[in-house]
């Protein structure tokens, strides 16, 4: 059974001075949290070790959010997705949410308490899904 603790974070964003707040609000959070620059790295880390939220900038150079998060979709389905983003193109964000599968869009600037909240709420999520039981063990253990 997994638990709070198992919990890996990405972040992902250009821009440095983002990922560093980011750092600060985390910082006494009790899951783990990793940090990536671009959408390659992001995919080398998850290729590296499971993660169990993405939570990606929209608007990157090179790799885009929404092809790092389709990206991630195709090979990690068990991941939840979030993105982060300052852009308040509409059109990007819906398409971003119906084509990735995408938990949640959270709006930059940050806010520190309701942004913790928001990553608490994906981390449970995450957690329900994961430690679902199988309907066919459910009705199984019935029949015993």
């Amino acid at each position: 059974m997994k638990t709070i603790s198992d919990i890996v974070i990405l972040f992902v964003d250009d821009e440095p001075d983002v990922l560093s707040a980011l750092r600060r609000f985390l910082r006494k959070e009790p899951y783990r949290v990793v940090f990536a620059e671009s959408g390659a790295k992001a995919l080398e880390i998850l290729a590296s070790q499971p993660v169990a939220i993405i939570v990606s900038d929209l608007r990157m150079p090179e790799m885009d959010g929404l092809t790092l998060l389709n990206e991630a979709r195709t090979r990690y389905p068990e991941t939840e997705r979030l993105i982060l983003s300052a852009t308040s193109d509409m059109d990007k964000i819906i398409a971003a949410i119906d084509r990735s599968d995408v938990l949640r869009f959270i709006q930059k600037p940050l806010e520190p308490e309701p942004f913790k909240q928001i990553i608490r709420d994906a981390v449970d999520i995450y957690l329900l899904k994961a430690n679902a039981i199988p309907v066919s063990a459910t009705v199984a253990a019935d029949k015993l």
